[in-house]
């Protein structure tokens, strides 16, 4: 008896589980389609809501990464189904067999029982040589019905067990295969963005007016970008205001300041445009960078070139998906165009720990890393920072 206990208490607990974890599936899903919904609606009125061609790129940006964020939540739903599904398969194999030894030992008691009815009971009864012999064989023989009784009761539990066991396994089959529908129409719609977006950035490129628009806008972004890192400086000691919003100082390692031809490359690649002033080869106009862009296959790791706080994690027009790390005594990292971001905001991490993805948010030229280092408010070289 203990044996049915031990299994029914964590057969209770994974359709509990699973169906816990189906019903947040769904609830994110239903949240993600809402706002991309809602992104949608408004990229269907352009004209009213979104002002620039920039814009209308962070609406087509958002949309594909929160596509991103459903088929990392169906994928999730697969693989956490596929799970379950191998945990009720190891528990009907167990009952299976559970029931087979049940129905051997049920055999015996049914032939044994066979054997000592319709008056053999009683002729085995008085074959006892004395009286204590034939009460022993009574109370045996009772004994014996009743085990008889009960393993019919356990056989009967087990074989309920085992139907419950093969409709969950169905019901996780049949989600599975739900899940994967779902993944399929989420990848179409995900292409069918980007290649809409491809068209949009093509349109840009090829109209000057609306390429200078788009640059004038990331140069306020970059001037928002700059009043964002000059406001953590002042608000230094404001901060850490609440428990959620703590930073740990004292986790991060080493003095940034210290660090000039040192600091290892955030990603492999090769660096398109140089810091300062260079020549837009559409616009024939000079423009200032004030970091490094690098071009780099779209996926490829950005890693934090040195230990600090993720201070800010945005979106800018012109800049894309942005993390901004602070690295203490007024030092500052920007990784920008990223795809997705895997760091959290307060979070002290080390050098080398993978922040993000590359992506192609905000850009106009494909998938890069934009890349700035700021000093005292000054934006610095990256190239005479980092190992040659």
């Amino acid at each position: 008896m203990f044996r049915i206990r031990f299994f029914i208490l964590p057969f209770i607990a994974l359709l509990t589980f699973t169906g816990l974890a189906q019903n947040d599936a769904q609830q994110q899903l239903s949240k993600i389609r809402s706002e991309i919904a809602n992104l949608q609606s408004q990229l269907r009125r352009s004209e009213s809501t979104l002002k620039t061609s920039l814009a209308e790129l962070e609406n087509f940006d958002r949309q594909t990464n929160l596509q991103q964020q459903a088929l990392k939540v169906l994928q999730k739903g697969i693989q956490d189904s596929r799970s379950a599904i191998g945990r009720l398969n190891k528990r009907i194999d167990v009952t299976n067999e559970q029931i087979a030894e049940l129905k051997a030992l049920f055999k015996k008691q049914i032939q044994f029982s066979y054997k000592y009815t319709r008056g053999n009971e009683l002729e085995w009864l008085l074959g006892a040589e004395n009286f204590n012999q034939a009460l022993v064989r009574y109370r045996y023989f009772q004994a014996i019905s009743e085990s008889g009784r009960r393993l019919h009761d356990r056989l009967q539990k087990k074989r309920s067990n085992l139907v419950q066991l093969q409709n969950q396994r169905s019901e996780e089959l049949a989600q599975q295969r739900l899940f994967a529908s779902e993944k399929e129409k989420e990848q179409n719609a995900l292409q069918s963005k980007i290649a809409d977006r491809r068209q949009l950035i093509s349109s840009i490129n090829r109209d000057k007016s609306l390429l200078e628009k788009a640059l004038a806008e990331k140069n306020e972004s970059f001037r928002k970008l700059q009043g964002m890192i000059g406001n953590l400086e002042r608000n230094r000691g404001q901060r850490d205001m609440t428990p959620q919003q703590k930073i740990e100082w004292d986790k991060i390692k080493g003095q940034f300041a210290k660090q000039k031809k040192k600091l290892n490359w955030p990603v492999s690649g090769q660096i398109i445009n140089k810091f300062g002033r260079y020549k837009n080869p559409k616009l024939k106009t000079i423009q200032v960078n004030n970091g490094i862009n690098i071009k780099a296959p779209k996926g490829e790791a950005v890693r934090c070139v040195f230990s600090g706080a993720v201070s800010v994690i945005t979106y800018l027009s012109g800049y894309g998906n942005t993390v901004i790390i602070d690295h203490d005594n007024g030092y500052y990292t920007v990784y920008a165009h990223l795809d997705e971001i895997f760091v959290k905001k307060f979070e002290v991490i080390d050098a080398g720990t993978i922040i993000g993805t590359i992506g192609e948010s905000g850009s106009l030229d494909g998938a890069m890393l934009h890349f700035e280092i700021y000093g005292n408010n000054q934006a610095q070289n990256p190239q005479s920072w980092l190992k040659k």
